[in-house]
C-alpha cells in the first residue's frame, strides 16, 4: 500500500509538472487587472517569440510592455510578431544580476523556450527530450541598470519567465523594485537550473520587500505565482 502511494505521488508530481510545462496553471490577465492601472508600464523578461507579449499589449493598449529576448532567433521572431504594436519595445539581452556578457544554455528538442544562463539540472531528468545541446554568449543587464540606461523611472508589472534567474534579477532591480506594484514570476520546488532559488526562498524574499503572495497556480514541481505590493502609495 505504501509503494502504491509512493508511485501515485511520483506519478501525480511528474504529471504536473508536464502540466506547467505545456501551458497549464497559467494565471489569466482578466485577473492581474484587478491590481494594476489601466495604463501599466510592464517589463517581460523571457519574451521568446512573442505570444505573451501580444496578449500584454492587447489587454492594456493604454500601457507599455518592454520584451527581453537574447536568444537571438527567437529576438527575431519577436521583433516581428511585434512590428505593428506601438506600445512594445524588444531589447536583446538577457536580463541578469551583472551586465556585460554570459553564457546562456539553448534549449532544444520538443522545446526552444527553456534556455538559462544557468545550467540545466533536474530540468534534464525532468524533461528528457527538452535538450541543451549549445550554448551561446549573450549581452545581459542589470534591471537596475537597464532602468538607468533607458530613462524608466517607474514599473507597475514584472513579468518573469527567466529559467531560474528571477530572484537573481529581482536582487538586480532593488531601486526599481520599490515603485512596482506587482510581480508575476515561474517558481520551482526542485532544483531544475543549478542554483536556482526554490520557492520558500523566494516567496520570503519577496515578503521581506512588501509583498505577499495574492494567488499561486503550482502544479507538481512547478508553477506560477502572482505577488502583489501591500501598502502601495
Amino acid at each position: 500500500m505504501i509503494k502504491n502511494l509512493a508511485i501515485k505521488t511520483t506519478l501525480f508530481r511528474i504529471q504536473g509538472t508536464l502540466d506547467h510545462f505545456f501551458g497549464k496553471g497559467i494565471i489569466p490577465l482578466s485577473y492581474m487587472k484587478n491590481f494594476l492601472p489601466q495604463n501599466p508600464i510592464i517589463v517581460e523578461a523571457g519574451a521568446h517569440k512573442g505570444k505573451d507579449t501580444i496578449k500584454l499589449s492587447k489587454t492594456w493598449p493604454k500601457g507599455f510592455v518592454h520584451a527581453f529576448e537574447p536568444v537571438p532567433e527567437l529576438f527575431s521572431q519577436l521583433l516581428k510578431a511585434t512590428k505593428k504594436k506601438q506600445n512594445v519595445a524588444c531589447y536583446p539581452f538577457a536580463l541578469s544580476d551583472n551586465s556585460g556578457k554570459s553564457r546562456i544554455f539553448i534549449s532544444g528538442g520538443i522545446s526552444d523556450g527553456s534556455s538559462s544562463l544557468l545550467k540545466p539540472q533536474e530540468h534534464i531528468k525532468l524533461f528528457p527530450d527538452v535538450t541543451f545541446d549549445k550554448f551561446i554568449d549573450v549581452d545581459t543587464i542589470t534591471l537596475d541598470g537597464w532602468a538607468q540606461k533607458y530613462t524608466i523611472q517607474q514599473i507597475d508589472l514584472l513579468w518573469l519567465d527567466l529559467q531560474g534567474m528571477e530572484l537573481n534579477v529581482l536582487k538586480s532591480g532593488l531601486k526599481l523594485l520599490k515603485n512596482v506594484r506587482v510581480v508575476y514570476t515561474e517558481v520551482s520546488l526542485v532544483e531544475t537550473y543549478k542554483n536556482a532559488p526554490l520557492y520558500p526562498e523566494f516567496r520570503q524574499w519577496l515578503a521581506d520587500k512588501g509583498f505577499k503572495v495574492q494567488r499561486e497556480e503550482i502544479t507538481g514541481l512547478m508553477g506560477n505565482v502572482l505577488f502583489v505590493r501591500q501598502n502601495f502609495d
